[in-house]
């Protein structure tokens, strides 16, 4: 699916068994309290009654991949999403959230917009180097700059991507920026973890399939193994949601999609 087919969603979100294009939030600056609205992105479900974790009472190796997960900026299109370090300075995320270079001016990204972190305590990057992006996989590699003479992989470290592709009922993470926003529209999108299982290793050619919670806000997260702790799915697309967020099931892009991209980059 390319960008623009995943955009055309939003008009058809609550009718069609994907959903599209979250309520949107009160504009922001975002050093200050950045709940932009989501107008280009998917709306990821949750599944069921909401399960995740705040990523600040994750312990051991959970804890340390988490860091390498932020909140983007996107101000050129008025949107936010999640994104995940691949490198010192090479950030991943959604084609959908950003799909050229335009879209990509002013972008920025924070990765301790966390619970007890102060708004003003937040480290931002401005992460608006437009790399490549693969609207088939609906993700873009952009690259960060320095802040404070320190590259944000350096401060906060980075994830790889598996090998090998998740398996049916294998036990997975889904690290994110958000909150349940339908049912307290005020609340900070900190960083959040979301356990869940992979419920179909094939959903399509591109994408696996699993429970783990999600809201628009969360696109272009990391789904990780439990066990490996590697990137196991670009999360994306929500499916079966309705007015308040709530659907069956959230996908991802393939590890070995995603892996297969990186290293036409050089990743």
């Amino acid at each position: 699916m390319n960008a623009k087919s995943i955009r055309a969603l939003c008009l058809v979100g609550a009718v069609g068994t994907l959903t599209a294009c979250g309520t949107e939030q009160p504009p922001d600056v975002p050093d200050v309290e950045a709940n932009e609205p989501m107008a280009s992105q998917e709306s990821n479900v949750i599944v069921g009654s909401v399960n995740w974790v705040s990523a600040t009472s994750l312990t051991g190796t959970q804890r340390t991949r988490s860091q390498a997960v932020g909140y983007l900026s996107i101000p050129a299109v008025g949107s936010r999403c999640t994104a995940w370090l691949v490198s010192a300075d090479v950030i991943i995320t959604n084609n959908h959230c950003i799909g050229s270079a335009s879209q990509a001016v002013g972008a920025r990204a924070s990765f301790n917009y966390e619970d007890g972190v102060a708004s003003t305590a937040r480290v931002w990057y401005n992460c608006d180097t437009f790399i490549k992006t693969w609207s088939g996989d609906d993700m873009t590699a952009v690259r960060c700059s320095a802040t404070n003479g320190q590259l944000p992989g350096n401060v906060y470290g980075w994830l790889t991507v598996s090998a090998t592709n998740a398996a049916t009922n294998a036990s997975i993470y889904v690290v994110h920026q958000n909150c349940d926003y339908y049912t307290t529209s005020s609340c900070s999108p900190t960083k959040k973890s979301s356990p869940g299982v992979v419920k179909n290793a094939s959903y399509s050619t591109t994408d696996l399939s699993y429970d783990a919670d999600t809201l628009g806000g969360s696109s272009g997260s990391p789904v990780l193994s439990s066990s490996t702790h590697q990137v196991v799915g670009l999360h994306h697309i929500g499916l079966g949601g309705n007015s308040q967020g709530r659907g069956t099931a959230n996908t991802g892009v393939k590890a070995t999609r995603v892996k297969a991209r990186l290293a036409e980059i050089g990743l």
